[in-house]
């Protein structure tokens, strides 16, 4: 093996990768340990040989040896891989080499115990390890078990064989391995590290590697093509390449004492002998533990779980929605299973699967699924074909042919993934609609909790009573209500608001925006996407609970709710705003933007330590608001502002705006503006004489609190009202 063929190698994959933009992530490097390793790796495409062997080099700057097809050991391919330190599965002499250089601690080797690749990821039949191949069903190899064990056993009965001046044993491991001295063995343990490889989205096809096949060769081997549809794809597409590593296992621990009888029968057979018939048991534990560790790595992504979904339903077919909400609850039930490793598209942005919007992972899995023909979508629904799904291919096609059982399996092994889909996917729908529910408000909870403990550094400004979201639940649910508070406030700020439509039967759920209701100084920190995204979440709440749902809020929360109306994929029976600040009395708001980027230009060049502020001591409500305002905050604002005026024109549910004629803070106009860009075909709006920016608590709330009622009224009623409609406070109705 040589040391700058290996580097060369190295070099020409970084080039390759870079040049191929080829998405390859390594986790897992915190495992690696400074001693002799046996890398043991799951082998599902042509690739894996080179780019493992890539990333350990990558990852850790050590050079590995590996064993390569016998097959491949032609022309000059021979030098090159004599020069890398790639060994022949042929070669006579592999398994004392190996063994040597894990007693020598000379160099680590990279060994894939599945033997062949495994292309259908079949492994695992009634709970037990099985890999199913043509000329081979059964149980993992224990090659690469036995390999390991014998290394750490005999390192460690050469050293007693010196220190006992056993001239016979000594004799024995010198012509077995060829090592001379004592010195000569590495006083580290060996261990077993395992390695797992996942792709994703995996989607064999027709690429330039097959093109230029065709162009050498007209006919072109079948298995040859197909390697080429698989390999090509990872390296010329989107595929995402994740290599972990798992933790170390010991392989000491797997070596079982030796009781007097075994001594006694042991003693009628030779070493060597003695050595084979004490290693069997122990290679098949350690082997299980290794195999299983390398699948229990897979990186669990939104294909797994769609694809293992529809092996895990009783039915023939399901609601889209319903199906939507089965993956939710498992992805979200999976983060809580810290043994697991999840892909970002269960992690991020996962609840968009709640509400029919279009969701990326979720299109390219039922895409995969319709055009093998397994799964239909018709008016809404999922028509799975169970005999495509469990149609039987070819080995050596079923990548091209059945990836959806593909992916299946190498989900399979991951019994804690599995069984948290097929108890999901089988729930009625009320159930789903009750934990989906749950799930998200708990989840809301403990962001609050999160955001609220982290405040404690900051002066907490807000009691947990103030500052938390809540739900306020009517019998039979059916109206559904998301209130939203203000800029600087918190969900306390429209308690009155939400106890009065709950006594008038309505469900409610008022949103906690991010960075409100701790420390003001969380606000620096929070962009008014992320208070969209607080928005959402009371939404996704509601629409599980209730048939009808309708949105709004308060200042800043009525420009958030006419955002979120306006969004596609929400279906909304109304929307309602009240005093949203579209139009602001204080002209120097305008200013906010340049002062707060000077003020991030003094921070980063360390001329100023803290982020701009106002002092918002005027407020009338200091219970429920921040007595500070930074300006970072104001500029998110603006923004958010700026995105309603977009948005306005696509908003299509009914509207109701409300508008005090002498806000102080908010121009009168705001309401015609907002009035005037309405896309809604029925929008009223209700102007009240009142000098308050917040009135919807505190005396006079009341006539605020029953408009407001008396509009979710019209909408339960289904009342068509006209075009535009003025009302002021002194009218009546």
């Amino acid at each position: 093996m040589r040391l700058g063929a290996y580097k060369a190698t190295g070099r020409f994959m970084t080039a390759m990768r870079k040049l191929l933009g080829v998405d390859l992530r390594i986790t897992g490097v915190e495992n690696l340990v400074d001693r002799p390793t046996l890398f043991v790796a799951n082998h599902f495409t042509r690739i894996e040989t080179f780019l493992v062997p890539y990333a350990i080099f990558y990852a850790a700057a050590r050079p590995v040896r590996s064993l390569g097809a016998h097959s491949l050991f032609r022309g000059i391919a021979i030098k090159y891989f004599d020069a890398v330190g790639t060994m022949s599965t042929h070669d006579p002499h592999r398994n004392r080499t190996i063994i040597r250089e894990l007693m020598t601690g000379e160099v680590d080797w990279v060994i894939y115990p599945e033997g062949a690749m495994v292309k259908n990821k079949k492994t695992v039949r009634k709970g037990r390890l099985q890999l199913e191949r043509p000329k081979r069903q059964g149980p993992p190899h224990t090659g690469a078990a036995v390999l390991a064990l014998k290394a750490q056993i005999a390192k460690q009965r050469f050293i007693q064989a010196c220190d006992a001046g056993d001239e016979q044993k000594i004799s024995y491991y010198r012509q077995a391995y060829g090592i001379e001295h004592a010195n000569e063995i590495c006083t580290e343990d060996i261990v077993m590290t395992p390695i797992t490889m996942t792709f994703y989205p995996m989607r064999p096809s027709k690429n330039l590697l097959n093109k230029i096949a065709s162009l050498i060769s007209r006919n072109i081997d079948p298995r040859t093509d197909e390697e080429l549809q698989v390999d090509g794809a990872i390296l010329l597409s989107d595929t995402q390449i994740d290599v972990h590593f798992g933790k170390a296992i010991e392989v000491k621990e797997f070596i079982q004492p030796v009781t007097s009888a075994v001594r006694r029968v042991a003693g009628l057979f030779s070493e060597s002998r003695r050595n084979e018939l004490m290693l069997g048991r122990d290679a098949r534990r350690l082997t299980d533990t290794c195999m299983r560790a390398i699948y229990n790595g897979t990186e669990i992504n939104l294909d797994h779980l769609f694809c293992y979904a529809l092996r895990a339903m009783r039915a023939d077919e399901i609601d889209v929605e319903d199906f939507r909400r089965a993956l939710y609850l498992a992805a979200a039930q999976l983060t809580k299973a810290p043994e697991l490793r999840l892909h970002s598209s269960l992690q991020n942005g996962i609840a968009a699967l709640l509400h029919g919007s279009a969701f990326n992972p979720l299109e390219g899995a039922e895409q995969l699924a319709c055009s093998e023909g397994v799964l239909r979508k018709v008016d809404g629904r999922y028509l799975i074909d169970r005999q495509k799904l469990q149609a039987k291919h070819d080995f050596h096609n079923v990548r091209l042919k059945g990836m959806v059982q593909v992916i299946a399996n190498e989900l399979e092994p991951v019994t804690t993934a599995t069984r948290a889909i097929t108890h999901t996917i089988n729930l009625p729908t009320a159930k789903l609609k009750e934990r989906v529910a749950r799930t998200l408000q708990r989840r809301d909870m403990h962001r609050f909790h999160r955001d609220h403990e982290k405040s404690f550094d900051l002066e907490i400004s807000k009691p947990k009573d103030v500052g938390e979201p809540f739900l306020l639940e009517a019998p039979g649910n059916k109206m559904g209500v998301v209130l939203i508070h203000g800029y600087l406030a918190s969900p306390e700020q429209i308690r009155e608001l939400a106890k009065y439509l709950h006594e008038h039967g309505c469900s409610v759920y008022a949103v906690r925006l991010e960075g409100h209701g701790t420390s003001p100084k969380q606000l620096t920190s929070v962009s008014w996407h992320e208070w969209m995204d607080s928005v959402m979440r009371g939404y996704r709440i509601i629409q599980q609970r209730c048939h009808r749902v309708v949105i709004g809020g308060f200042s800043l929360g009525g420009a958030l709710a006419m955002i979120a109306a306006a969004r596609d994929g929400i279906a909304l029976d109304g929307v309602f705003s009240i005093n949203a600040p579209l139009l602001l009395r204080d002209r120097r708001a305008k200013l906010i933007p340049a002062i707060v980027n000077f003020n991030s230009a003094l921070r980063k060049l360390g001329l100023r330590e803290d982020y701009a502020q106002i002092p918002n001591f005027s407020t009338r409500h200091p219970d429920t608001n921040y007595e500070v305002d930074y300006l970072t905050g104001v500029k998110q604002l603006r923004s958010a502002v700026r995105a309603c005026r977009r948005s306005l024109m696509y908003v299509k549910a009914p509207a109701l705006v409300i508008q005090s004629d002498e806000d102080p803070l908010v121009m009168p106009d705001s309401a015609n503006f907002m009035m005037s860009r309405l896309g809604s075909q029925t929008k009223i709006l209700a102007k009240v004489a009142s000098d308050r920016h917040v009135i919807v608590r505190g005396d006079g709330c009341e006539d605020i609190l029953d408009k407001v009622e008396r509009f979710i009224n019209r909408i339960v009623a289904n009342s068509n009202t006209s075009q535009y409609i003025d009302i002021h406070k002194k009218a009546t109705g």
